[in-house]
């Protein structure tokens, strides 16, 4: 009977680990489609700000504004967005190699996530600062640390910002990757100005005032908090994902080890009750 038991409150272990799981796969499927659809709805300020950096392109060439400034002092500060939470798979793992990989020795680190603050810290990394995110990624919680960014590098305390994420690819698929914040080059914005920018037909009036380079200095910090936040968002799309499918293949799993402790249950019973007509036939028959 002991044994019987044993497996009965396996199974009704597992049976509730399944259900804890299933929760989480459809809360985590739930929270991937709300950073999927705040990635898509910024597509529309990006675009009225590339609008905006098509028109500036003589100014851009030039390179005058002070978060386009290449300068040799100074350290590099590497932003790792990471999770706050577990249970997402192999993913802050994959992340943390790239980094340890792409990282210099000697760079300070600032962690999005809380979850590889400890690790790089064991692994000797200076990491300077430490932030938590919530799902919505809100421009509060953005504000103070696109402070520390733009102040480091403006004073000159960081000559170079990377950013390492995970990129959203698909549900299945997500890639750790390496991103120049700043300084931002001329390339960079031009390019967006290109990609994203609204036809001339759409808006064949455009006014610049102040003067374009003033314009610039203006949008700039605009253009480098967006691309953070978009970067953020991919982090958090792939976050969901990640521990979308982990927590459905962990559901799978716990339903074949039910099915395999049932087994083991029934044939344990079968033994059980087999022994017990074996033991009432010998006892009728010693008693003849």
């Amino acid at each position: 009977m002991g044994n019987l038991r044993d497996i009965k409150r396996r199974i009704k272990s597992v049976r509730n680990t399944s259900q804890i799981t299933k929760a989480m796969q459809m809360v985590a499927s739930a929270k991937m489609r709300r950073a999927q659809e705040l990635a898509l709805r910024g597509r529309d300020y990006i675009s009225a700000l590339a609008n905006v950096l098509r028109h500036l392109g003589a100014v851009i060439e030039q390179g005058g504004a002070s978060l386009m400034q290449t300068r040799e002092q100074g350290r590099t500060l590497v932003v790792v967005i990471n999770t706050d939470k577990g249970l997402c798979g192999a993913l802050n793992a994959n992340l943390l190699r790239e980094v340890i990989n792409e990282m210099p020795t000697d760079a300070d680190v600032m962690c999005i996530g809380t979850k590889l603050a400890p690790t790089l810290r064991r692994l000797g990394r200076q990491v300077e600062y430490v932030f938590s995110v919530s799902d919505a990624v809100g421009e509060v919680e953005l504000k103070p640390i696109f402070e520390v960014l733009r102040r480091g590098f403006e004073e000159g305390r960081y000559n170079r910002v990377e950013v390492f994420y995970q990129k959203f690819i698909n549900v299945m698929v997500q890639r750790p990757q390496r991103r120049t914040l700043l300084p931002t080059t001329p390339g960079d914005l031009l390019r967006v100005a290109e990609q994203d920018a609204l036809p001339d037909s759409d808006n064949p009036n455009f006014l610049l005032e102040p003067t374009p380079a003033d314009l610039l200095a203006s949008i700039l910090p605009l253009y480098v908090s967006n691309l953070l936040t978009q970067l953020l968002l991919e982090g958090k799309a792939s976050e969901q994902s990640a521990r979308m499918v982990a927590m459905k293949s962990a559901t799978e799993n716990a339903k074949t080890l039910i099915g395999e402790l049932t087994l083991e249950y029934n044939k344990a019973r079968q033994t059980q009750i087999t022994n017990e007509l074996l033991e009432i036939t010998t006892a009728m028959k010693a008693m003849e």
